[in-house]
């Protein structure tokens, strides 16, 4: 029962306290509020700690820190409480640490910062100039910048290289991203690491480049990357194998540069660099080319000093003689030694319909040399393609007729009279007549039948094969098997673009036209043979029933 006793005290107890203690808070306000930095004056170029103590406990956004960005960087702030009780009388307090960093060197002012209607003292910084003499003295840290030229074109790549000297071992670090507003920044390259002997003193060198690519004309300011990190304090004695290690910000001098606008007198896509190229590819490599046969033709754009989106299409026209199927154009942007190189392939697949000669117009591309400042043209020349007859497996030669040779000389003939060599010569050659003539009958007959026994075959083998082909929708065996069957369907040894001129089915004609999409373009959609396969069957019955009409040998084609 005692024991129960003293527990319930003990509770009370703990209460009385945390009433008094939450009294004695709910009456506190804050009375001070005091501003400090660490280091006054400081380099143009280091961070600077700014804390701000209230003696009260307070909410961390109490603190409005917008005031200080007219003048300085400012980084992360930081929030931390404390309280403490002497002899029963409670401090609260609370602190907001902050890092400033100086742009520019000059006299600057911290200004007051007011809490519940109490305001601190402002503080006068003078920030110092980052000098050979200053740096050989105390600066064991430091980054520069610098880039190729400080006035460009819009959309042209700038050159931003960032080197950090460290004069002290980095235990670890990192090195921010410079800034520009609106503009495309991107790495280009690896670190590269070196050593050098800078007044007098031995640094390690980390240099990292960067590609800036405005996307706005006018007067700018690139602001410095900043480098964040840890190196070993060579001032603090180490405990065993653990050295002591201070925190450090560093950030690297601002660069002005100018982006001037598109020129007033360019016209086209707008595409500054310093050199632009047009390049193209065609297969089969031997040139040799075929009605019927595609021809792919690889036209590469490249660009210096840009990126790939800037890169437009490219634009060349082609002859109604020839069917064209693009393929989807692919682009890329590599780096080479601090520079941008851009390119954009695009195929296309060439079906020429008729034999003869080809001429593609020249292609050109209009670009904007930043180096001269003048309007440049990229070309490819006119080329003229020699297009062959298209080869068909159904095409023979046609039959010879046997010729008749001329009487051989006969010796040791006894001479007849006129009236028997008259009546003989008649009798034989009448009979010979009419022989050549049974013979030639009797092999027209023959031949005639082994025709239509062999294009029947043909045919039959043709539509077997293509309704396979069709059946398991393979565009490539289709496209082999369909010219063929054509070609023996309409009696025409040409070439598939040719063949399907020729025919009047509207549906089958775009089917063959999804196919050939499918097979050279784009492959936007998944194809199969199914509509290609019906139209063909339509077409097919259609064609055979015309053929009855009018020929009493149709029925050898019924299936």
């Amino acid at each position: 029962m005692r024991k129960s006793m003293n527990w319930f005290s003990l509770q009370a107890f703990c209460a009385f306290l945390i009433l008094f203690f939450y009294t004695l808070s709910a009456s506190a306000a804050v009375t001070e509020v005091r501003a400090s930095v660490d280091k006054n004056p400081a380099m143009v170029d280091e961070a600077i700690n700014l804390e701000i103590t209230a003696n009260d406990a307070l909410d961390g956004n109490a603190l409005d820190t917008s005031a200080l960005l007219k003048d300085f960087v400012v980084g992360h702030t930081s929030v931390s409480s404390q309280t403490r009780i002497v002899n029963m009388d409670m401090t609260r307090t609370t602190t907001w640490t902050t890092q400033l960093i100086p742009r520019q060197p000059g006299r600057y002012e911290i200004p007051s910062f007011e809490i519940q209607g109490v305001r601190s003292e402002p503080i006068q910084l003078m920030v110092l100039p980052v000098s050979s003499a200053t740096r050989a003295q105390a600066r064991d840290v430091f980054v520069t910048t610098e880039v190729n030229t400080t006035s460009i074109y819009l959309q042209q790549q700038l050159q931003y290289k960032v080197r950090l000297h460290l004069a002290q071992d980095l235990q670890r670090g990192s090195l921010s991203t410079p800034s520009l507003d609106g503009a495309d920044i991107r790495q280009v390259g690896k670190d590269v690491e070196s050593t050098e002997i800078i007044d007098g003193r031995r640094m390690r060198i980390i240099e990292r480049n960067f590609a800036i690519i405005p996307q706005a004309s006018g007067q700018f300011s690139i602001q410095g990357p900043v480098f964040e990190g840890e190196v070993v304090d060579a001032n603090s004695p180490s405990f065993g194998l653990f050295n002591r290690t201070k925190r450090l910000t560093r950030i690297g001098p601002a660069i002005d540069i100018e982006v001037k606008p598109v020129p007033a007198n360019y016209q086209g896509h707008w595409l500054p660099s310093e050199m632009v190229t047009l390049h193209e590819e065609w297969l089969p490599a031997n040139g040799e080319y075929r009605v019927g046969e595609p021809i792919t033709r690889t036209v590469t754009l490249t660009a210096l000093g840009v990126v790939d989106q800037l890169l437009p299409p490219i634009e060349a026209s082609y002859p109604d003689t020839v069917k064209t199927y693009p393929d989807q154009a692919n682009s890329a942007t590599v780096d080479k030694d601090g520079r941008l190189i851009a390119q954009r392939t695009e195929s296309i697949a060439i079906i020429p319909s008729k034999p003869g000669e080809i001429t593609l117009p020249e292609v050109q591309l209009t670009w904007f040399n930043v180096n001269t400042g003048k309007n440049e043209v990229a070309k490819l020349a006119q080329k003229t393609l020699q297009i062959l007859p298209a080869l068909s497996d159904t095409q023979r030669p046609l039959p010879q007729l046997p010729q008749v040779q001329p009487d051989a000389p006969v010796a040791n003939i006894p001479a007849a009279s006129p009236t028997q060599t008259n009546g003989w010569w008649s009798l034989s050659s009448s009979f010979l007549l009419a022989l050549w003539l049974l013979t030639l009958l009797g092999w027209w007959w023959t031949n005639r039948s082994k025709k239509i026994q062999h294009h029947e075959v043909k045919d039959n083998a043709h539509w077997a094969m293509l309704s396979q082909a069709l059946s398991a929708s393979d565009s490539s065996a289709v496209i082999s098997h369909l010219g063929p069957f054509l070609a023996n369907e309409l009696g025409i040894m040409a070439a598939l673009p040719e063949l399907c001129e020729k025919l009047d089915d509207k549906e089958l004609k775009q089917a063959i036209d999804e196919l050939m999409i499918h097979r050279y373009g784009r492959e936007s959609q998944a194809w199969t043979g199914v509509r290609l396969h019906n139209a063909l069957k339509q077409w097919r019955k259609h064609n055979k029933i015309t053929t009855v009409s009018g020929t009493e040998l149709a029925s050898l084609r019924l299936e």
